[in-house]
């Protein structure tokens, strides 16, 4: 019995920071990547990493909980992922438009539509 304590507030605890982690380099990376890098930031890798452990969140929470299947908490992750790169690429311009990032961004799209249907 005292496992599952343990082992549902590690869970808890992984799913609180990776979606604390997610909402800040996603809206406020400035702020906080100086605390680990010595590098100017950089608006696209940081908003991405921060879709990414948004969703990991996400799925981890979805499947943890059975709130819903995993499946449709990967596409639930996957449309974090496209509305961010959506944002990057077409509201702040950080991240360029190019063939490549246009060929993933509808890829993830259409995954993510097929997931929650």
């Amino acid at each position: 019995m005292p496992k599952d304590i343990f082992r549902n507030f590690a869970l808890g605890l992984a799913i609180i920071m990776l979606g604390v982690w997610g909402v800040i380099l996603i809206f406020a990376p400035e702020e906080i990547t100086h605390m680990f890098s010595n590098e100017p930031v950089n608006h696209a890798f940081a908003g991405m990493m921060g879709g990414a452990l948004l969703g990991l969140a996400l799925i981890s929470l979805a499947s943890i909980t059975q709130w819903m299947s995993a499946p449709r908490g990967l596409g639930l992750a996957m449309m974090i992922l496209v509305v961010e790169t959506a944002y990057l690429m077409l509201v702040t311009g950080v991240m360029l438009v190019t063939p490549l990032t246009t060929v993933s961004l509808v890829t993830a799209a259409a995954v993510a539509f097929f997931l929650l249907i």
